[in-house]
């Protein structure tokens, strides 16, 4: 066993700071790069020389890419996919120190020089010298080592157990690489014959309250979904502002009623989403004039537990019922106020994208509202959000005979939520790395049925009716070719899904840190206690 290079406290902590030290920002060049450093690594190990096809990396439809990488054994009946990713958020946070955010032994060192810049939890953190700082220490390159130490050992020890790496860029944006990589898991699976009994992640623990000290691991993944409304209203001078409908107020309005609306909250064996909350809120006007802003648009943040996004649009268009009855008897007080004649005042309707999509169709045609969505997707310059915006304002420009009105639509990304709490293989797997956590390390590992922190677990699999997801992709503006998720895919991957990772604080922060005693001592034992615990069952 003199050739293990990824097993020793030591060995892992060098392995992280090289990958660490590749700055793989999402969108960056080094991201592109970064599977070829984990391939160089991966090929260390003896299994890989004498099956150097089993390392593969696959190309994304946007020039990136993700790697596989399997251990198989011919008698082996199950397979673990271990999934990871490694792209990083940007490091403008750490100002000054931004050249050492990815040197995470000499930030670590220089912080010690600054530790009275420090919040309190953090410089307590530093001086007890077993925290390691910088990007991606623990968002979650940590996650992938212990992936790649799991593929050492196992191939080394010849576990009868497969076990697939698949790590992947892109998930701090769109998640390209693992959208991509479903249907690349149905291929490996049919090629090798591979039955897929399990998929880990190790994401980080994140705290449920601050200060949380508690060790955590995740049996599902809390979903995300981004909810979106244009307002149209009216278009008028300024001079005569009761003669229009201004939207950037119509948006203030339908804002007000979403911002923490509990109603939009779930609640699920105790433990509840966070409230949703506006992202981006702007006027779609292009200069400034004197004109008022009669186009507006608001892209909110939705968690998800057990909705889907045909229950979000409902409730959605319940709201937005309520925002627009609000609208109208604001309107009619201050009519009345200004003793107008009120008679004339408008309704206001609410659509959802695929109905304004269907009277555009039919007015002007399928192929040319097709060709239009195309034209505005390839021109607008922008991310995937401002080409679903530009759509929608296109299509409302066309059929402004039916304003004022709220559009609602979705936005990308799509995070589906997934729980496997009852599954009987978590149930085993649960009750056994609690016990050994306690047994082993003296502290209670507590279970959580949704990591709320996002990750890629959300497509390893689909809960609820595959039908459902329709109102997602029918209330896309510019459809597939914009973004697209592989619901059919998905939902043919039914293995369980479990999350066990490092302890880490403070992601996408400056004050991103590692706890190294347990990502390099602990969480290796506990790991290899549960895949052998599942190889067994």
């Amino acid at each position: 066993m003199e050739n293990l290079k990824m097993q020793s406290a030591d060995q892992l902590l060098n392995l992280l700071n090289d990958l660490v030290s590749i700055g793989s920002i999402s969108l960056s060049e080094a991201e592109i790069q970064f599977p070829l450093r984990v391939e160089h690594h991966l090929k260390q190990i003896p299994f890989f020389s004498t099956h150097p096809s089993y390392i593969t990396n696959h190309l994304t439809t946007d020039g990136r890419s993700f790697l596989t990488a399997l251990y198989k054994h011919e008698e082996a009946v199950k397979t673990v996919v271990m999934i990871s990713h490694f792209d990083v958020v940007n490091v403008e946070d750490y100002g000054e120190l931004k050249h050492l955010a990815f040197q995470p032994l000499e930030l670590t060192e220089e912080l010690f020089n600054r530790a009275e810049e420090l919040p309190e939890d953090a410089r307590a953190d530093l001086e007890s010298k077993e925290w390691l700082f910088g990007r991606g220490t623990m968002d979650m390159k940590c996650g992938l080592v212990q992936h790649m130490s799991l593929l050492e050992k196992a191939s080394m020890e010849q576990w009868k157990l497969n076990l697939l790496l698949l790590t992947v860029p892109d998930e701090e944006v769109n998640s390209v690489g693992m959208r991509e990589a479903v249907p690349k898991l149905l291929q490996l699976a049919e090629e090798h014959k591979l039955n897929y009994s399990l998929f880990l992640n190790s994401e980080p623990m994140f705290a449920l309250e601050p200060n949380d000290k508690n060790h955590y691991f995740y049996t599902g993944t809390i979903g995300k979904i981004m909810p979106a409304a244009l307002c149209f209203g009216k278009e008028t001078h300024v001079g005569e502002p009761l003669s229009g409908l201004n939207a950037a107020w119509m948006t203030s309005v339908l804002t007000q009623e979403i911002e923490w609306n509990e109603n939009l909250c779930e609640t699920v064996n105790g433990q509840m989403s966070p409230p949703p909350t506006l992202l981006w809120q702007r006027d779609l006007k292009k200069d400034y004039t004197t004109q008022i802003p009669h186009r507006s648009v608001s892209l909110y943040n939705l968690l998800l537990m057990k909705r889907n996004a045909a229950d979000v649009m409902e409730a959605m268009r319940g709201i937005a019922e309520t925002a627009a009855k609000k609208m109208e008897k604001f309107m009619l007080e201050k009519y009345q106020t200004f003793q107008l004649d009120s008679s004339h005042l408008p309704k206001i309707r609410v659509v959802l994208f695929e109905e304004l999509r269907e009277y555009a169709c039919n007015k002007m045609g399928d192929e040319f509202i097709t060709l239009l969505e195309q034209s505005v997707v390839t021109q607008t310059i922008g991310d995937s959000r401002e080409q679903s915006i530009q759509v929608v304002d296109q299509l409302a420009m066309l059929c402004q005979e039916l304003g004022p009105m709220i559009i609602l639509f979705y936005a990308p990304p799509y995070y589906p939520a997934i729980n496997t709490v009852d599954h009987p293989i978590i149930q085993q797997l649960s009750d056994s790395i609690i016990h050994y956590s306690n047994e082993e390390f003296g502290f209670e590992l507590s279970p959580v049925d949704y990591f709320n922190g996002i990750c890629d677990l959300s497509y390893a699999g689909l809960q609820g009716e595959l039908s459902n997801m329709h109102r997602f992709d029918s209330n896309l503006p510019g459809g597939k070719e914009l973004y697209s998720i592989p619901f059919q895919d998905m939902s043919k991957l039914t293995a369980p899904v479990i999350n066990v990772g490092p302890i880490g604080r403070d992601a996408h922060k400056k004050t991103e840190r590692l706890h190294m005693p347990f990502a390099f001592e602990q969480l290796p034992k506990l790991l290899t206690h549960l895949l052998l615990t599942h190889r067994d069952q």
